[in-house]
């Protein structure tokens, strides 16, 4: 049994570095840098989770094809666990294109019926010992309505299980009154853009406010450059380089927080660790490949 399962996407990443757009439908468009590497908010948390020691199990599906068997050996090398059912038969492995400027902003093109968007209920189980769950996926796929996922996260809460949830952008004009499955998370995780458009508000605190209405206990809203946003106040951190890629910034964001919570630090410590985590992602090509350049007796 793991302390900690993961629930959410895992996929290939092509990270295209440097790319013009008005430059990207001529036929002599050069880009800084191609790379193919792992990733999926799910598999993100994962590899930043158990790189520093924790415990992990990445709940997901691919497909069971070439690219899905490559992700299946990248987690088998990095000796992190996951789900029995994991491969499955006519799904195709999902696949991200990924399009990054010279700000480190990303433009991502996916195929849209790629395994990502196939995670069920079925698919998913729980390790009945297990400490936290975070749901990386909210919205991701399009088999988990929100009936479903009161039905899951009750479970989860019925089982005295910290839960965190993060989300990506509501992919059907979903608003925050639609989310009553909120009521059972401890830590909800949401970016700037995404929580004004779930709120349709620009005012940061009537945000908050609004979302606190669902009966989440924490929210978490992430700022880019200006840290996080908690209980009324801005948690910032010195930011003090351009991003080369923001991809699994707030992937790796939330898996500070959950490695510093589990060494039982505060929230307020814990969200700067968060931030550290985060800002290190923003240094390299890749939505996790920042563990590997990093001392980790840093992140103490």
């Amino acid at each position: 049994m793991s302390k900690v399962n993961i629930i959410g996407a895992a996929c290939i990443d092509i990270l295209i570095k440097g790319y013009d757009k008005n430059l990207l439908l001529s036929n002599k468009h050069k880009v800084d840098d191609i790379k193919t590497y792992f990733g999926g908010d799910g598999l993100n948390e994962a590899v930043c989770l158990n790189h520093f020691g924790i415990d992990t199990k990445l709940v997901t599906i691919l497909g069971n094809d070439y690219h899905g068997k490559q992700i299946i050996n990248f987690l088998n090398e990095k000796n992190i666990k996951y789900n029995l059912n994991i491969l499955k038969d006519n799904i195709d492995t999902y696949i991200s294109i990924v399009l990054i400027d010279n700000d480190g902003e990303r433009i991502f093109i996916g195929n849209k019926n790629g395994s990502v968007r196939k995670l069920s209920l079925d698919d998913i189980n729980i390790d009945d010992d297990c400490k936290l769950v975070s749901f990386a996926s909210l919205f991701i796929s399009e088999e988990l309505k929100n009936n479903d996922l009161e039905i899951l996260f009750s479970k989860i809460k019925e089982k005295d299980i910290i839960l965190c949830v993060d989300t990506s952008t509501a992919k059907h004009n979903e608003k925050i009154t639609d989310l009553s499955c909120l009521k059972y998370v401890d830590y909800f995780f949401l970016n700037e853009f995404e929580a004004k458009l779930l709120c349709n508000n620009d005012d940061i605190y009537k945000i908050e406010s609004e979302i606190y209405k669902t009966g989440v206990k924490n929210v978490i809203i992430k700022c880019g450059s200006h840290g996080c946003f908690y209980k009324g106040k801005y948690h910032k951190y010195n930011l003090d380089e351009k991003p080369l890629d923001t991809t699994g910034a707030g992937d790796s964001f939330v898996s500070g927080f959950i490695y510093s919570l589990l060494n039982n630090n505060s929230i307020e410590q814990s969200l700067q660790i968060a931030n550290k985590f985060g800002y290190n992602a923003i240094k390299y090509i890749g939505g996790n490949t920042w563990v590997d350049y990093i001392d980790k007796g840093d992140f103490k």
